[in-house]
């Protein structure tokens, strides 16, 4: 019998639901997430930093080369394991609005210490890096070839203070260091068991204003069954659903709420 916990979900179904309950900034009533909505999600690309994002899309988009990924977790519903770059590129949440919000919460947060669980081929970690140039990104990609792509485009960018290191979440996480993260942001794995394991490893090196950046919430019903549970934990008082992505702070400060927000 198949395993029903990874089986893809009904996404036109999904989205409608979260459609019919999504809000805009109407109808809040927390200053936090007011606050988000009306100033973090509003925030546009500086100058500079559109003029690197379209030359760094332009070079992803036309490069042909390809490269053996090694996909450690669910891997990816669209591509084979051998895949070129602008393929990989062409299925990243991190080249439209959700790679614009990295951008916004590292802008707005000015966050200083940030944690990337897959890296791919770098095109999240250059937008939070272009929110706040000061900060200091550690990113983890466990597929070596996805990981050379990703240092030559920090390279070529000049954005050589990303520490950028080859190996598995679980194997980082097992001694992670003493760093506290301000935001981690979550992009790999894609199985809902492994995301809630993560998020309990990642207590020693984060604080009770962490910023938890879940990428691909309905993944599955394996990723929307950990997404939900992570509504109800008690380690998170805020938790926001904006479809693809999920957020998830401890905020101990603030009364228990989650808000389904339009993007």
């Amino acid at each position: 019998m198949q395993n029903l916990e990874n089986v893809p979900l009904n996404i036109i179904i999904e989205y409608i639901k979260y459609r019919w309950n999504a809000k805009g900034r109407h109808g809040i009533h927390s200053p936090f997430i007011y606050n988000l909505v009306t100033n973090v999600l509003k925030l546009p690309f500086d100058g500079p930093s559109k003029s690197i994002l379209t030359s760094l899309f332009s070079d992803l988009k036309k490069d042909k080369r390809i490269i053996r990924t090694n996909d450690l977790g669910a891997g990816s519903k669209k591509l084979n394991n051998d895949r070129t770059v602008s393929e990989i590129f062409k299925v990243s949440a991190s080249r439209g609005k959700y790679g614009k919000l990295l951008y916004q919460l590292s802008k707005h947060y000015n966050v200083k210490n940030i944690l990337e669980l897959g890296t791919s081929l770098g095109v999240g970690t250059i937008q939070l890096q272009l929110g706040n140039p000061n900060t200091k990104i550690t990113t983890i990609e466990a597929c070596f070839e996805t990981h050379k792509i990703a240092t030559e485009n920090f390279v070529k960018f000049g954005f050589t203070q990303i520490k950028s290191i080859n190996t598995e979440f679980g194997e980082y996480l097992n001694d992670p260091g003493n760093t506290k993260f301000d935001l981690v942001f979550i992009d790999g794995n894609h199985n809902g068991a492994s995301l809630l394991d993560y998020l309990t490893r990642l207590k020693p090196i984060t604080h009770e204003q962490t910023l938890f950046v879940l990428d691909d919430i309905r993944w599955s019903n394996s990723m929307l069954k950990a997404w939900n549970s992570i509504i109800e934990d008690d380690r998170f008082n805020v938790t926001l659903d904006l479809f693809r992505v999920g957020i998830a702070i401890n905020r101990k400060q603030q009364q228990k709420e989650h808000f389904q927000l339009k993007l």
